[in-house]
């Protein structure tokens, strides 16, 4: 592929690769309605639809009713014929195997499952008779009753255990010597977890939320995917495999949300037959040491807690992700959405289209949680799990619950955030049917038609549709790995690597088990990697341990992670920096994309401050840069060797750049510094200040109107007008100060450029010199209208005109 080619497909991708969002069906639901919206959607460009039936669906159209399928068909056809996506939403809210509620409705025994324990200290010497009280539930199921003596600590020893025997109703003799005793008796108990169901009284807490199912129970997830998946086969079938391409399951809870406490320990995930299973799965009988999950056994207690947990991750993964996964692959379709943990990657395996989300405002720009904490692997894990298998797209839900003070200078950031670690489709949480009421405030905000800058947000949509693009169907050039716990990523080690521009993916043990070698390279799907990082996994397997021998046997290296370690400087010793920047800077971020014969590199900064210096490059060509939000080529200054390119870097606040180097074509230099004299004319002239309708409106020009008696809880746009002189120039910049939140400026009616971010610098094009009139239409937050936070609104200056000459 030439540039020009796919320059030409970068400005316009395919639609498959825009945003596909959660569409929250949360209110008495009207097809009309639903079919104007899609449009909308589609007009903004939008990839496609994920409806979710959510808190606020009314029981008129009910959940996998009838009248919740003809709807649903209706929105699907309608999408057939725009050429949009659909993707299935397994569940009543959230989170994912309850069939809001249908599931145990159907069988009480389907229920989630937890293991709770009761005990009873003695004194020794004892003989005696105990009836562990757990009350009367009547599906109550006793697992075991285990004895040990304790020291002063109340450390039980794990040499003393005995495990005894039930006489009739529940009764346990007790004889044991002199000392401190300790009997333990676990019993197996619905957990009392539910989900968020889909009606206005199934909210949490409520006492109608729909009961959580058992995943761990293949029989309970059989009747979860009989009554969803299959009633929208059923449904939709003649979609399936075209516009339908997807299923998505959402945060697997084993015990639900709010499992209700009995006694005085933590419920504990289970199910039936689960020991037995855990013996067939270790080789060895655990139930002596099921106590040790909430008692001390010793040194070895947190090992058994680690091995039970990777346990319960596994029978998940193979009972209720594997069944979905083979249900989608047998209808023609992918399964995605994403764990419970932002920091799970193994189990990401099982989907045809992995996926993480972010919510919660879990990252925020300006912040050190973008690289650090569990939170910070997420999109990395997403892309990590896509590479183990070689999966084409990775799914990020992205915004949700961030609250109606977001705004789009966060959303660009959390974007581009997702986008240089590789994410490539993006499901923006969410877009609402309705903000009737209380609807509003449900994982809020709406990211489209109810929100005031819902016409600039086609723009934001058109750069990630462009980015999404560019990083599908190609090569992800990465020599660098950090092997962690694959349901517990680490994030130290990759902090260091971020700051310091060495690109890497994460892998877990069962993939290093798995790997095969290739010279000293460690070959994982089409990864193939020089430099493996070991990172907070104390309990890696034997198949990981013998294959990371043979690496470094071979001449690969491996490195175990410490803090305080010069890791960029050890990785620099072994494979050469792909990008590199002068001055350094920790904020630049990049991914390099190989795709039909381009190098590929995008650039973010993803700080506050312009990233300046000279960067380069291990590649060598014909090289283009690419402004992916405007669609631009831009000049730059480039130099080469034999080895490298080089380009001068001035990357500003919430900026990014993708840099195209053609391999096969000649370095071809452009661009070159030039020399401007610079003029700077303030703007203090009287504004008048209209509304959405052109009527006049009580604002004395420039300042926040938030502040204002009247305005103080305005979410809207209004319109800043004046006639300005403009000089005649080579460049013409009209700087507006601050802004709050977005500002278009038209000139004689004509629209010449926006921001949604600072800097509010707008270059006026090819603006000729003498009066013109100016109107700076600006646009505030929702939060000042349903959070009363008075967040700054309008233009507040100061307005400043800049007049370049070469």
């Amino acid at each position: 592929m030439s540039h020009d080619s796919a320059y030409k497909t970068f400005l316009d991708p395919p639609r498959e690769f825009g945003l596909i969002p959660f569409w929250f069906w949360n209110d008495d639901l009207e097809e009309a309605e639903l079919i104007r919206q899609l449009r909308a959607f589609h007009e903004a460009g939008f990839g496609g639809v994920m409806p979710h039936a959510r808190i606020g669906l009314s029981r008129r159209v009910g959940y996998l009713t009838d009248e919740f399928f003809r709807l649903m068909r209706s929105v699907v056809d309608e999408a057939a014929r725009l050429c949009m996506k659909v993707i299935l939403y397994d569940e009543g809210s959230y989170p994912s195997g309850s069939a809001n509620g249908a599931v145990v409705a159907e069988n009480a025994e389907y229920a989630s499952q937890s293991i709770r324990l009761w005990e009873k200290d003695v004194d020794g010497p004892y003989t005696g008779f105990w009836r562990p009280n757990t009350r009367r539930a009547l599906l109550d199921k006793h697992i075991c009753t285990v004895v040990g003596s304790v020291d002063a600590e109340g450390v039980v020893d794990p040499g003393s255990l005995k495990v005894l025997e039930p006489h009739e109703n529940a009764i346990f003799k007790i004889d044991v010597p002199s000392g401190q005793w300790k009997v333990m008796s676990i019993w197996n108990t619905a957990s009392g977890g539910t989900i968020r169901g889909a009606f206005p009284e199934s909210e949490d807490a409520h006492a109608t939320a729909p009961a959580a199912g058992d995943i761990l129970n293949p029989e309970a997830v059989a009747c979860f995917i009989r009554l969803t998946h299959d009633r929208y086969y059923e449904a939709l079938k003649e979609h399936f495999g075209d516009t339908i391409i997807a299923m998505f399951t959402d945060e697997p809870n084993v015990t639900g949300r709010g499992a209700r406490p009995r006694g005085r320990h933590k419920a504990i995930p289970f199910t039936p037959g689960f020991v037995d299973w855990i013996g067939n799965l270790w080789d060895e009988d655990p139930t002596s040491w099921l106590p040790a999950l909430w008692l001390d056994y010793g040194p070895e207690t947190d090992a058994f807690r680690h091995r039970y947990s990777e346990a319960v991750q596994t029978r998940l993964q193979e009972v209720f992700y594997g069944a979905q996964s083979d249900w989608c692959a047998k209808h023609g379709i992918e399964l995605t959405g994403h764990p419970a943990e932002s920091n799970e990657l193994t189990a990401l395996r099982l989907f045809q289209l992995p996926g993480q989300d972010m919510v919660w405002r879990y990252i925020e720009p300006n912040k050190l949680t973008g690289i650090e904490g569990e939170h910070s692997v997420a999109a990395k894990a997403a892309t990590s799990g896509a590479r183990l298998s070689n999966r084409r797209r990775i799914l990020t839900e992205v915004c949700g619950a961030y609250g109606w003070n977001l705004t789009l200078d966060e959303i660009k950031w959390l974007f581009d955030w997702h986008l240089v670690r590789g994410n490539n489709l993006f499901n923006v949480h969410a877009v609402f049917y309705s903000i009737r009421g209380r609807r509003a405030w449900e994982s809020e905000p709406d990211l489209a038609i109810h929100n005031v800058w819902w016409p600039y947000f086609k723009d934001i949509a058109g750069y990630t549709r462009r980015l999404s693009w560019l990083l599908a169907d190609g090569e992800h050039v990465c020599d660098v790995a950090i092997l962690g716990d694959g349901n517990n990523l680490p994030w130290a080690a990759a902090r260091h690597l971020y700051e310091a521009q060495i690109e890497f993916l994460y892998l877990d043990d069962r993939a290093v088990g798995e790997s095969e070698l290739e010279g000293d390279r460690l070959v994982v799907g089409a990864q193939k990697y020089k430099v493996i990082i070991v990172d907070a996994l104390p309990h890696p397997t034997n198949e990981a341990r013998a294959k990371l021998d043979a690496f470094q046997a071979a001449g690969g290296c491996v490195i175990d992670f410490r803090d305080g370690m010069p890791l960029a400087a050890d990785v620099d010793a072994v494979v050469s920096r792909d990008i590199r920047v002068l001055p350094a800077d920790p904020n630049l971020r990049f991914i390099h994309y190989r795709k039909e014969g381009l190098d590929l590199y995008l650039l973010v900064n993803e700080g506050e401050d312009p990233v300046v210096g000279d960067v380069t490059l291990a590649s060598t060509g014909r090289v283009e840069v690419w402004d992916a939000l405007s669609g631009n080529r831009l000049d730059s200054r480039v130099t080469e060797s034999d080895v490298s390119v080089s380009l001068a870097l001035n990357l500003g606040r919430r900026e990014s750049l993708v840099i195209a180097v053609d391999p096969s074509q000649p370095y071809s230099g452009f661009g070159q510094d030039l020399e401007f004299e610079e003029e700077r004319t303030p703007i203090a002239i009287d504004w008048s200040v209209k509304d959405a309708e052109g009527l006049a409106v009580s604002i004395d020009g420039v300042g926040d109107w938030s502040l204002i008696q009247g305005w103080e809880l305005f979410s809207g746009s209004l319109t800043y007008c004046a006639d300005i002189v403009f000089p005649d120039a080579d460049e013409v910049l009209l700087e507006l100060g601050d802004v709050g939140d977005i500002a278009e400026v038209i000139i004689d009616g004509k629209s010449v450029g926006t921001r949604m971010w600072a800097p509010y610098d707008i270059p006026l094009g090819n603006v000729s010199s003498g009066r013109h009139s100016v109107d700076v239409r600006v646009t505030n937050s929702m939060a000042n209208a349903y959070e009363g936070s008075q967040m700054p609104s309008g233009l507040m200056g100061p307005v400043t005109l800049v007049a370049r000459r070469k």
